[in-house]
């Protein structure tokens, strides 16, 4: 862990108390396996409009080291296009030219997005062999928020926070979650043949609505208990906006627009962000 320098005072911290206690080196020594579709099942894998996508996994640090834990992570998105779903009811053949097909033409392109993802880690301490640094790693830990993730909050925007230090961070030093999961809803069409340049490269208009949260359980609580259960939904955050996206063969681009609608005090909001990332979230 590398604290961030004062700006005014070169050989001061400024950070908090909790990430101070950690700064410095940490040896870990972990073994990790997974499962990634990487967009094979969609029709384009940066920007898809119809097919799921998925994946998986899973951590477990140990001796010989310092940190303790094992970690799971996953997701998924499912994408449907509402043009495929009303050719189906009429009987539709996508060659055929008739009037039925015609009156698709109010649903022609506008594709039906969701997704979830989620991560839980657990401290280890293999009966002391691991001194797990006073819990899991804050390098290890999940962080939630930005673009593609969970929009109108910035990177590590939410979750648990220091009570002090940190002052160029807002609202506070981020110290990262237990557990956490961010979810999208989306609908999105290609742009107008007015800008033909755009909708020739697959640019497209979307809205949306996400959620999400980034929390600390108790190790002694299980996450299916009433009380984690309780905290969870009563943490989550809401925003909705709209925005533009594109699939390049470097990635998916997006600008959106959004506005938090359930938000912490200390949260760190943003209502106009820029995202480059591979998959749709």
């Amino acid at each position: 862990t590398l604290p961030r320098r004062h700006s005014e005072f070169p050989f001061a911290l400024d950070c908090s108390s909790d990430v101070a206690k950690q700064a410095g080196t940490a040896f870990k020594h972990s073994l990790t396996g997974g499962m990634y579709l990487n967009g094979s099942l969609t029709d384009d894998r940066y920007d898809p409009t119809m097919g799921y996508d998925a994946h998986l996994v899973g951590e477990v640090a140990g001796p010989p080291g310092d940190a303790g834990f094992w970690k799971l992570k996953g997701g998924g998105a499912f994408h449907f296009p509402l043009e495929l779903l009303q050719m189906m009811t009429l009987g539709i053949e996508s060659n055929d030219d008739t009037e039925e097909e015609e009156e698709t033409a109010s649903v022609m392109g506008l594709t039906l997005h969701s997704s979830v993802n989620f991560g839980i880690a657990r401290p280890l301490t293999f009966n002391g062999l691991c001194s797990n640094l006073g819990g899991i790693p804050l390098s290890d830990r999940f962080y939630s928020g930005g673009p593609g993730q969970l929009r109108g909050f910035l990177p590590a925007g939410i979750g648990p926070r220091a009570t002090k230090g940190g002052s160029s961070t807002p609202g506070g030093d981020s110290l990262g979650g237990d557990m956490f999961y961010t979810s999208t809803l989306a609908a999105s069409i290609p742009f107008p043949s007015y800008f033909e340049t755009l909708r020739q490269n697959g640019g497209r208009l979307f809205g949306f609505a996400n959620a999400g949260t980034c929390v600390s359980v108790d190790p002694s609580v299980g996450f299916g208990s009433l009380s984690a259960c309780s905290r969870i939904m009563n943490s989550s955050r809401i925003a909705v906006g709209g925005g533009v996206s594109m699939g390049t063969p470097m990635g998916r681009f997006e600008l959106t627009y959004a506005v938090p609608m359930r938000y912490g005090p200390k949260d760190a909001r943003k209502h106009v962000q820029m995202g480059f990332g591979f998959s749709f979230g």
